[in-house]
């Protein structure tokens, strides 16, 4: 093998080919011969000329058609579906997809939390600064809870000594006495105000506040009249409600919401709900004026309500 050619057979003769025409080893200008140089084998054959077309790439007269002949090469097409190329990652990318992923997921995370942390911090800041004003406003004007009494309870309308009459529409006249004690805070009692009578739970009548201002360090007794529509009582509440009127101790409730502004100085708040609770006692239910033989009020005020 000198020239790099593999033959079928050991005992083929191998040749060479020699372009050189003398010692110089140049080739004759113009000559167009080419000179074999043979050497037989065993076989004692002449040896063969060399094709005219290779097989081997590396030489001279090598055909692509001849090494397609003799080492055919069989070809397959593979489909994919669509989905499963985009959905599924070849086995290489397996491993980014994977990175890939759990930095997306990371991010997310990280978003949520600094989310949460502003949002928390916004809250906090927040309640802070209304804690701050609210100490100071306490300490510069210090509020008081307004007072509410009871002077007296005319009734009309509501009969009760009239036996088998268990349907009423009474009519109650209450005095009622507002105070606010704060020398530098001034009230003003807005719209949308209740009032309502109650004997053991039953409403009896309904009313409303009046709108007014109270300036401050002011006393402002107000008659506030509720009124009542078809109040049917049980036999046995009415025949309760006699005895306790025979005994001459008739206990109501009053109940009150108020919604009101405070005025301080040059800074007016926003609507805030007062509510008044009155346990009253009466000597009897009479339109000439009932007594008033015990009374007690309490206050309370819903600061954030709706604004």
């Amino acid at each position: 093998m000198a020239d790099g050619r593999v033959y079928p057979s050991d005992n083929r003769p191998e040749y060479h080919v020699d372009y050189s025409s003398d010692m110089s080893g140049e080739m004759p200008h113009g000559s167009g011969q080419t000179r074999y140089n043979y050497s037989s084998g065993s076989s004692g054959e002449m040896p063969r000329q060399p094709d005219s077309k290779s097989t081997d790439p590396s030489k001279p007269g090598f055909s692509g058609e001849m090494a397609m002949t003799r080492n055919p090469q069989k070809q397959h097409v593979v489909q994919i579906p669509k989905d499963q190329v985009f959905r599924t990652p070849p086995p290489q990318n397996a491993r980014l997809q994977k990175i890939y992923a759990a930095r997306a997921a990371r991010k997310r995370n990280r978003n949520c939390c600094c989310f949460f942390k502003y949002l928390l911090s916004t809250i906090i800041s927040v309640v802070l600064i209304l804690t701050i004003a609210a100490g100071v406003f306490y300490l510069i004007y210090k509020p008081k809870l307004p007072k509410y009494t009871v002077n007296s309870l005319a009734v009309k309308g509501f009969n009760i000594s009239m036996p088998n009459i268990f349907m009423f529409s009474p009519e109650f006249d209450a005095t009622v006495t507002a105070q606010n004690p704060n020398s530098k805070i001034s009230i003003y009692y807005e719209g949308g105000s209740t009032i309502t009578v109650y004997y053991k739970s039953v409403p009896l009548a309904n009313g409303a506040w009046p709108r007014f201002h109270q300036p401050e360090n002011n006393v402002t007794e107000l008659v506030v009249p509720v009124k009542g529509s078809g109040i049917r009582l049980s036999k046995s509440m009415h025949d309760e409600m006699l005895q306790n009127q025979n005994s001459g101790a008739v206990p109501l409730n009053l109940n009150m919401k108020v919604p009101v502004k405070i005025n301080a100085g040059s800074i007016t708040t926003w609507t805030i709900n007062v509510f008044v609770s009155c346990d009253v006692t009466v000597d009897k239910l009479a339109a000439a004026g009932s007594t008033v033989i015990d009374k007690s009020c309490s206050v309370k005020v819903h600061v954030f309500n709706k604004f």
